[in-house]
C-alpha cells in the first residue's frame, strides 16, 4: 500500500514538470510568431538543448533568418539537424532545402531531396510542393527515374489539383524508354482503378508484358 502511495507521489512530482514545460514552449512558440525573439530565446534555447524538437526547429529557424540572433546558417543547420533526427517534418524541409542549396552545409542535393521527401511523406504540403518542384526540374532534363517520381507526386496531388492523364503519360514516357518501375506501375493502376483512372484489363496487361519486357524507343524519320 505504501509502494503504492510512493509511486502516486512520484507521477505527480513527475507531471508538474512536464506541465511547465509545455507551458514554455507554449509561450516561446508563442513570442516567436508574435515577432518578440529575445523571449522567444530566452524560453526555446534552454528546451532545445534538453532534446525537445520542436524548440530545435524554432532555433534552426531563428539561425537560419537572423530573428533575435546573429544569422549563422550552420548553427541554423545544426539545430535542423537536431530536429529532423527526431522526425519532425519542418525541420527535415528545412535541413533538406539547406542541403539542395549549399545553405550551412556542404551541398548535396540527393540528401536534400531524400530529407525533403520525407516531410512530403508525412503530410507536410509546403515539403510537397518543394518535391514536386525539384522533381520536375530533373525530369525536364531527361531524367527518367525522376520522371516515374515525379508521375507518382502529381498523382498524388503534391503539385495541386490532380488531372490523372497529364500525370499518367510521364509515366508512359519513362515506360518507353525503358524504366520498369513505370510500366508495373501503369499495370498496378490500370488494374485497380487508383487515382480516378478506369480500370482497364487490356492495358494493365499490355503495360504488365512491357515491364516484363521493356524496350527503348526508337525514333524514326
Amino acid at each position: 500500500m505504501k509502494l503504492c502511495k510512493m509511486f502516486s507521489i512520484f507521477v505527480l512530482v513527475l507531471a508538474i514538470p512536464m506541465a511547465l514545460i509545455a507551458g514554455q514552449l507554449e509561450d516561446g512558440t508563442a513570442a516567436m510568431e508574435e515577432g518578440d525573439y529575445q523571449t522567444a530565446y530566452k524560453l526555446l534555447f534552454p528546451l532545445a538543448e534538453q532534446g525537445d524538437e520542436v524548440a530545435q526547429d524554432c532555433m534552426g529557424t531563428m539561425y537560419c533568418d537572423g530573428l533575435g540572433v546573429e544569422k549563422d546558417e550552420a548553427v541554423a543547420a545544426g539545430w535542423y539537424e537536431k530536429a529532423a533526427d527526431q522526425g519532425l517534418p519542418r525541420a527535415q524541409n528545412a535541413l533538406g532545402a539547406m542541403y539542395v542549396n549549399g545553405m550551412g552545409v556542404e551541398q548535396n542535393i540527393q540528401k536534400g531531396i531524400s530529407l525533403i521527401v520525407k516531410a512530403a511523406n508525412q503530410g507536410l504540403e509546403v515539403a510537397q510542393l518543394n518535391a514536386y518542384q525539384l522533381y520536375a526540374e530533373e525530369t525536364r532534363a531527361g531524367n527518367f527515374a525522376a520522371m516515374h517520381n515525379f508521375a507518382y507526386m502529381c498523382l498524388k496531388g503534391w503539385g495541386g489539383e490532380v488531372e490523372s492523364q497529364s500525370c499518367m503519360q510521364f509515366l508512359e514516357v519513362a515506360a518507353q524508354n525503358g524504366y520498369t518501375k513505370s510500366s508495373a506501375m501503369l499495370s498496378k493502376i490500370y488494374s485497380e482503378g487508383m487515382f480516378g483512372v478506369d480500370q482497364d484489363e487490356e492495358l494493365a496487361a499490355f503495360w504488365k508484358n512491357y515491364a516484363e519486357n521493356p524496350q527503348e524507343v526508337v525514333e524514326t524519320n
